[in-house]
């Protein structure tokens, strides 16, 4: 199956001694202009598909916003001056983050602390792994990217959304549901990698009250859980998890 988002490509499998010419499915990546007024302003690595979403989700995540068209496959086009992207950093906020400290002196400008009061059953938590694999048509094809999924408190996926970027991943899931206008105050985050900082900060902008991933998070993805209320639970595998963050939410 070749789709927008898989490639088929030319290999060679060795299995011991024997080696034999075949084919393999890839996850695609490929580059995605952003334009301001025609003005080219960041360029991020994606899998194609749901570029709208991705591009309204990263925006929202760095406090901008306007009016968004995809102008071809490779290229969206935002109705804003060029001169507002200057020095934020799309790119980095695309790929691997900035500086963390300026990060979160910056999240703390134009983020709240996440009020809902929503609290979920660890078990609840335990089922997202496999409900979320279920989902990822594309993982099942390559076996190369990642995934992110909304889920309601009870345990329903709601969305989700593959992209060989973690990041993009995100960006995919919060641009849509900006547009279902969601409220993601009864809502959980679910990650199919690491909870890095960045992660978090999109989370924490959107306004998830609980972040939930298959692996490990690092210092300052806890800092930024701890001070804006946000639960963070790593290493979800079976019954087994680790709460880092506001354990009062998991119960």
């Amino acid at each position: 199956m070749v789709t927008p988002e898989v490639a088929e490509i030319a290999i060679e499998r060795i299995d011991g001694t024997r080696r034999e010419s075949t084919r393999d499915r890839v996850v695609a990546e490929a580059p995605l202009q952003l334009r301001a007024r025609s003005v080219p302003v960041a360029t991020i690595m994606r899998t194609p598909g749901h570029d709208i979403e991705l591009v309204r989700g990263l925006l929202h995540a760095e406090g901008i916003t306007g009016s968004i068209a995809q102008v071809d496959v490779d290229a969206i086009e935002i109705d804003l001056e060029a001169t507002v992207f200057v020095g934020r950093g799309l790119l980095a906020s695309a790929a691997c983050g900035v500086c963390g400290r300026v990060a979160i002196a910056y999240l703390e400008l134009r983020a709240r602390e996440v009020t809902a009061d929503a609290i979920i059953d660890a078990t609840t938590i335990a089922s997202f792994p496999d409900a979320l694999r279920a989902a990822q048509s594309v993982f099942a094809a390559t076996g190369g990217l990642h995934a992110a999924g909304l889920f309601t408190i009870a345990g329903a996926l709601v969305a989700s959304r593959e992209d060989v970027g973690r990041h993009n991943a995100v960006d995919k899931l919060v641009g849509w549901a900006l547009d279902a206008k969601l409220d993601p105050a009864r809502h959980a985050l679910f990650l199919s990698g690491r909870l890095g900082y960045e992660l978090v900060q999109k989370a924490i902008a959107f306004g998830v009250p609980i972040v939930a991933a298959v692996s490990a998070p690092s210092s300052l993805a806890v800092e930024l859980a701890e001070r804006f209320n946000v639960a963070l639970v790593g290493f979800v595998r079976g019954e087994r998890a680790n709460i880092y963050a506001h354990g009062w939410r998991i119960r």
